[in-house]
This record gives structure tokens, C-alpha cells and sequence, in this order.
């Protein structure tokens, strides 16, 4: 349920929208990471989406360093939610909108992008590599400092800035944790 105002929901009524989806177990708000989560942690914390599909409406939310792995992520939207410093490697996205959106700092590895909508997204400092994008638009998005590889360059409808600000991979770099 998005706000009308467009604000983001605080990191705890965030979590308090998430349990009443049932996303997340009711008690106790999970803490925020000290870090960007990983696959391979010994003590996972905070918003956690594993093996599981996601859907629906889940715009105007405040989840920092959330973990998405090994899930399908298909007719959502994250519209102006912050993401920032998450991890979505080795997911499926299909029909997302993360229009406005914050994925600063976000691990994005090895995931699959299929008619995604980024139109002025935060990607800044984002890790891109590994991952394949179809039917995507990045109108707008900021990607300055985001990762990608070289290779991909051919597959992104971009504008001069946009190409200019994004730190160019000549190596795909190591595939994610949790392959």
C-alpha cells in the first residue's frame, strides 16, 4: 500500500507493513545489518525475501541491506522504496517497477532482469555485473559508479551521461555467494 504522499514508510512501519502482507513473522522488527547481507552469513538479520516469490505492492518502504536470494520476484513493485546497500543476486525479476527507487550500494550479481522498470533509479555504486537485463528501462537512473561489464554495454539504452558515469568492467569479477 503506497503512501499518497509519496514519502517512504520508516524502517520500522516498513517492517510492521511487511508482517501485515505476511512477509514477515509478527513480534519483534528485525534489525538493520551492520553490512551488505550475504548469502553465506552466520547470523542473517533483517528483511529477509529466500527461495520464495514475491509479488504485489511493496512501494514507499524504507528496508535497507535486505536480502533477496534465490527467489522470483514477478509483478512487484518497489516503487520509491529504499534498498540501499541490499542484496538481490541469483534472483529472477520479471515485470518489477523500481521506478525511483533507492538500490545505492546494492549487490544485483547474477540475477536475471526481464522487462524491469529502473526510470530514475538510484543504482549508484551498484553492482550490475553478472547479471542479465531484457526489456529494461533505465530512463533517468543514476548509475554513476555502478559496476557493469564491458560486455553488456551493447544491451542498455542509455544516454552519454549515463555511459559516462558508469565504472566499466573489463572482468565480470567472481560470481556471487549463494550460486
Amino acid at each position: 500500500m503506497a503512501n499518497d504522499n509519496g514519502l517512504r514508510r520508516s524502517y520500522a512501519d516498513s517492517c510492521a507493513e511487511l508482517q501485515r502482507l505476511g512477509w514477515l513473522e509478527p513480534g519483534a522488527i528485525p534489525p538493520i545489518p551492520n553490512r551488505l547481507p550475504q548469502a553465506d552469513d552466520d547470523d542473517p538479520s533483517g528483511v529477509s525475501f529466500f527461495r520464495t516469490q514475491v509479488e504485489g505492492d511493496l512501494s514507499n518502504l524504507t528496508l535497507p541491506r535486505t536480502f533477496f536470494g534465490r527467489s522470483l520476484i514477478r509483478d512487484a513493485s518497489f516503487q520509491n522504496t529504499d534498498l540501499s546497500e541490499s542484496n538481490l543476486c541469483w534472483c529472477d525479476f520479471v515485470q518489477v517497477d523500481f521506478s525511483r527507487a533507492c538500490l545505492r550500494s546494492s549487490d544485483l550479481r547474477g540475477s536475471t532482469f526481464k522487462s524491469v522498470r529502473f526510470v530514475n533509479c538510484d543504482l549508484r555504486n551498484a553492482d550490475l555485473r553478472r547479471a542479465t537485463f531484457s526489456k529494461c528501462d533505465f530512463a533517468g537512473a543514476d548509475l554513476a559508479g555502478a559496476k557493469l561489464g564491458r560486455g553488456l554495454a551493447w544491451a542498455f539504452r542509455l544516454d552519454a551521461h549515463q555511459r559516462a558515469s558508469i565504472d566499466w568492467q573489463t572482468f565480470e569479477g567472481d560470481c556471487p555467494a549463494g550460486g
